[in-house]
Order: structure tokens, then sequence, then C-alpha cells
């Protein structure tokens, strides 16, 4: 049984009552990877991308996508406004889907559903005989509405706000109960008073820096390979990280992908550590580079020197024949349309019964021969 994925698109929105949700999600998508925009960018032709496919359109063809004009890779802004639109579309995306799938249902099926009863009305005079016992408090104001006169009351009293003072002394004086003791010169560290001695001897009184998460904080220039050998540019792979086994062809497509996902990663609001970019760039090589399975290719095979030609053509015969009559067909074709009338004429001859050929000996009279040779 092949499995089914269930993958969030704008046609959700087609057959629910917020069909017009559909245009506004789908502007919220990246143009290549038709998902929602990660990281998006602004190009010098004002069209958003996500920041890791333009880079890789540019590092490829040097042109947008949407207008095909050229541009670089360093003219890549920051959409910020875009990058907020997104999120908070994808928070509220999950609920007004299912609330426009239930009442897409609903419609289906007639809209039959159980209304809830009614609050029961009162009469206006007796609004007003319930109102009298509350108008005879003091320091309240009556105001009568138009359409039905009933009348509300508004108190004059307003309270007057209570003021907390905030005791600075007790914060100060409040020590955790978990049985630890805090260093005596300050560093920052609570320990038990076994282990107090043995930190004091090596403590520097500076207060240990919180773990952060690792920034990227520069981007990766772009480098010409033509001007660096073979053991150059795998220098540069070690001094990156990155791996370097390949041949030149593949050492300068690695680079690219690794300078994308890079740079791409220094537009996120969140970047990720290298380790995670190092398996992104694994699955790369899996899926695009050297990794990857090869593929059977003919050509590879019709380059060996033991290829037998002769099988090769015996097994491929028909189909050389049939691009034989196709190109005949076809130079046929361009000649009719060249000769004006010709093709009308072909089709009377092509609808008109075929006659057999007639030799003018069978029209004219037969011949005598003598014996003189008249």
């Amino acid at each position: 049984m092949a499995q089914s994925f269930d993958i969030p698109d704008s046609t959700d929105w087609l057959d629910t009552p917020l069909s017009l949700l559909a245009p506004l999600e789908n502007s919220l998508r990246c143009q290549i990877c038709k998902d929602f925009f990660a990281n998006p960018v602004l190009t010098s032709c004002s069209h958003t991308f996500c920041s890791l496919c333009i880079r890789r359109c540019l590092s490829n063809e040097g042109r947008c996508p949407t207008c095909r004009l050229q541009d670089q890779e360093l003219k890549l802004r920051r959409n910020w406004i875009v990058q907020e639109l997104v999120e908070q579309f994808q928070n509220a995306r999950e609920p007004m889907l299912s609330l426009a799938k239930k009442e897409a249902a609903r419609l289906a099926n007639g809209g039959d559903d159980t209304q809830q009863p009614l609050a029961k009305k009162r009469k206006v005079g007796q609004i007003e005989q319930d109102n009298e016992p509350e108008a005879a408090e003091s320091g309240s104001q009556r105001m009568r509405t138009r359409s039905r006169g009933v009348r509300v009351e508004m108190s004059a009293q307003v309270e007057e706000p209570q003021i907390i003072e905030d005791s600075q002394d007790d914060d100060e004086d409040f020590v955790p109960e978990d049985g630890l003791y805090p260093c005596p010169l300050e560093c920052g560290l609570r320990m038990k008073e076994a282990a107090m001695f043995s930190h004091v001897g090596v403590c520097t009184g500076q207060k240990a820096p919180s773990p952060a998460k690792p920034q990227v904080t520069f981007r990766l220039p772009a480098i010409n390979y033509s001007l660096l050998k073979d053991g150059q540019l795998k220098k540069k792979f070690r001094e990156l990280g990155i791996p370097e086994w390949g041949n030149r062809s593949l050492l300068q497509r690695r680079h690219t992908e690794w300078m994308n996902l890079w740079n791409a990663n220094c537009d996120s609001r969140n970047p990720k550590s290298k380790k995670e970019l190092l398996k992104e760039l694994t699955i790369w090589e899996k899926t695009q580079g050297g990794a990857q399975i090869p593929f059977a290719s003919n050509a590879d095979e019709i380059a060996r020197k033991d290829f037998d030609r002769e099988r090769w053509s015996s097994s491929h015969d028909d189909d050389f024949k049939r691009l034989i009559a196709n190109a005949r067909k076809k130079s046929d074709a361009q000649i009719r349309s060249t000769i004006p009338g010709a093709s009308q004429g072909l089709k009377e001859n092509a609808s008109a019964p075929a006659r057999p050929m007639e030799t003018p000996l069978e029209k004219s009279d037969p011949v005598v021969i003598d014996s003189d040779g008249h």
C-alpha cells in the first residue's frame, strides 16, 4: 500500500468558506521551494525568496528566477516584515483551517445544527419595575435610551487604587533553603560546605560565563577557483572543516553549497550551529554530491573498447527505422509547405482510388512487321 503524505498547501482553503485566504498563503510561500519563507531576503529587483533558495539560484545562473534579471548575492537584504507575517500566519493557520473545515462540513450537511435556545425576553414595563429599587440609591446617574427607555445606572464613586509598598530589604536577605552556600569570592556559584575549601583555592572571583548558543557573525566570500591549485583548495577545505575528498569539480560544488548554507544561516534570526550545518552538507552529499548512488549511463557503455556494435544496432534497429521515417515525413512536409497548392493536390491524389498504370502499347493499334522489316 502506497504511503500518503498530507503536505500543507494553499489549496487547503479552496473547499472552505475562507477560500480568499488561498492567494494570501500563496503570497507567503517561496516560488522556488513552494514552502513558507525561511529567512526571506529581498533581491535588487524587489522579489522575495528564501535565503538558501535564492543563493543557490544565483550561484548557478546569476539571475532572478522571476524576472530573469542579473543579480548578485552581495545585494541580498533581509526582509524582516515578511518574516514576521509568515510567523504570525503559521501560528494562526491550524486553528483557522480547522474552523473553516468544520463550517464547510456543516454547510455540506445542509446546515442542520442544533441551535441553542434563545434567552427569554421580558417586557419593558417589567424591566422598569425591576430598576425602580436601584434608582433610589444615592450618588447615581440615570440615562434613558431612545429605543426602549431602559434606565442604566452608572456609579459615580471612583475606587481609589491601593498602593502596596515593596520592601527591598526582604529580597536582599532572602537565601534559598537548598543546603548550598555561596562562594565568598563572589563568583556566583553555590556549593556544599565540604566542597567550599577546594573551590576557594582555585577560584578567581570572576563570574563564569553562561553557555550561549554559537552565533555566526561573518559571511564566507566567494573565491576564484581558477586561481587556486588542488593543494591550496584542499587546504582551504581543512580550514573550513568540510570534507576534501573528490575531484576538482566536486570540490567546487561542495564549497559552493557550503558557502550557501553558511551565508543563509547568517540571515537567520536563530542561527544553527556548525554541527547542524555539517549534517545538512552530508545530506547534500548523499543526494547531489559525490556520495550519491551512480546511475547507469549508456554513454559510458558505448565508450568501452569491448562494446558490441552489431548487437547494439540489431537491438535498436526498429528505433533507427522509426527515426528515419519521422525525419523523412518532416522533410516532405517542409517541402510541401514551400510549394503553393502542392499539399492540396497530394490530398486529392491520396483520396482518389489507385488505377493500374497504362503503357503506350496498350492504347495504340497492334504493330505488324512484314518480312522486309516494314
